[in-house]
């Protein structure tokens, strides 16, 4: 499915541009990403870029995860994935508090994704733990994408009883400069336009010593 007939369907839908998700296009067909995962969908509109470019490459699955008040939005991610026709290419959870929850059944479940679209949390807690929980969900070669790179809580209304030192800081920035940066499995790629994007290293066979 092409990404203009997908804006169409969501014009007026925050949050992803089809500017935005033709550079996500070229990420993920580049790559070769097939099993993605993205924390944070709202309405769905990032979603149903991403299923779309899974259609158009020959399938693949988004797993994707949100708080429950995301299935009261009009529409909703099941609606508009219904509408498009790209409801085999996305598996929804709903969260009653957070995405971590879910992260961590699918640690103890075994799942495995070979890339993350992180945007979602929005404050250090849940950013930097939720670099942690992907680090081991993601394959070997795997990319991991944080959005809202620049982004910070200070304005909000819903953050106005924070400290304000974390009201001014980015959590995006602080994981990516904290814990992506030295993180010796991670190589960062590049950050651009509100967005930062790393790859996890592959790993080296073992070879045994002959004597």
């Amino acid at each position: 499915m092409k990404l203009e007939t997908v804006a169409a369907r969501v014009e007026g839908l925050p949050y992803m541009t089809l500017a935005k998700a033709q550079r996500l296009r070229k990420i993920l067909l580049q790559h070769g990403c097939k099993n993605l995962l993205e924390l944070g969908f709202f309405h769905g509109v990032s979603s149903m870029y991403m299923a779309a470019v899974l259609s158009e490459s020959g399938g693949g699955r988004l797993t994707t995860i949100d708080k429950s008040i995301a299935r009261d939005k009009d529409p909703n991610i099941e609606t508009l994935a219904a509408d498009l026709g790209l409801m085999e290419f996305v598996e929804p959870f709903y969260e009653e508090r957070t995405y971590l929850w879910r992260l961590m059944k699918f640690v103890e479940e075994g799942r495995r994704f070979d890339f993350c679209y992180l945007d979602g949390g929005h404050n250090w807690g849940d950013t930097g733990f939720a670099f942690y929980l992907v680090d081991k969900l993601l394959v070997d070669g795997g990319l991991i994408l944080f959005d809202d790179f620049d982004w910070t809580a200070e304005g909000k209304d819903w953050a106005a009883h924070w400290p304000e030192e974390e009201k001014k800081i980015s959590p995006v920035e602080r994981t990516w400069e904290l814990l992506v940066a030295d993180h010796p499995a991670y190589k960062r790629l590049w950050v651009k336009n509100g967005w930062a994007l790393a790859r996890k290293k592959r790993k080296l066979p073992f070879l045994p010593i002959r004597l």
